[in-house]
């Protein structure tokens, strides 16, 4: 080898160790990127956000169904834990997830896991005071890996007789910070 080719080694280098460290901090940094797109453009947080029915203009929800309907609560813990209550409509499928800030699904649960007609999501980071408990019959403890993300409720529309009655449904759903009982030491 000649010495050009000696000399454009440490180059090559270096260009592979920037391109390697391109690619790592892109798949670091897009999920949350688009998390914190999704979550502005859901509205305020800690608030429940009720869709209408998908179209082909929808797209608050990453590829809406026209199938579903869509309840979606942006989460910030920041001011304490959060509190989420849905009625489950019984007959057709039902489903509450959760996504952290990097789009990481933690949690899901669906109407065949649920006896009542409601359920209770308390959500908090971990390290957080539990606050005190509602009057749900059925409750989920949570722990956010994350101070922001996202809670969505599907409900599919089994009968287009139906959508009037699953809306209502939906529009029973809230999402609130609550307070904390205070801590024992």
């Amino acid at each position: 080898m000649n010495m050009t080719v000696w000399r454009r080694i440490p180059w090559v280098a270096a260009a592979l160790i920037v391109a390697m460290l391109v690619h790592l901090a892109s798949l670091y940094a897009i999920p949350h990127l688009v998390m914190a797109r999704a979550l502005t453009k859901l509205g305020t947080a800690n608030a429940m956000h009720i869709g209408h029915r998908p179209d082909a203009t929808s797209r608050a929800v990453v590829r809406p169904s026209p199938d579903l309907l869509y309840a979606a609560c942006p989460y910030d813990l920041s001011n304490g834990p959060l509190r989420v209550t849905a009625q489950i409509p019984h007959g057709t499928y039902w489903s509450i997830s959760a996504f952290d800030s990097a789009t990481n699904n933690f949690f899901v649960h669906n109407d065949s896991q649920t006896l009542g007609d409601s359920l209770e999501v308390l959500l908090m980071r971990r390290g957080q005071a539990w606050p005190p408990l509602g009057n749900a019959l059925e409750r989920v403890l949570l722990i956010s890996p994350t101070t922001k993300g996202l809670i969505l409720i599907r409900t599919l529309i089994d009968n287009d007789k139906n959508v009037a009655a699953l809306q209502a449904a939906l529009h029973k759903s809230t999402c609130e910070t609550v307070a904390t009982a205070p801590r024992l030491r």
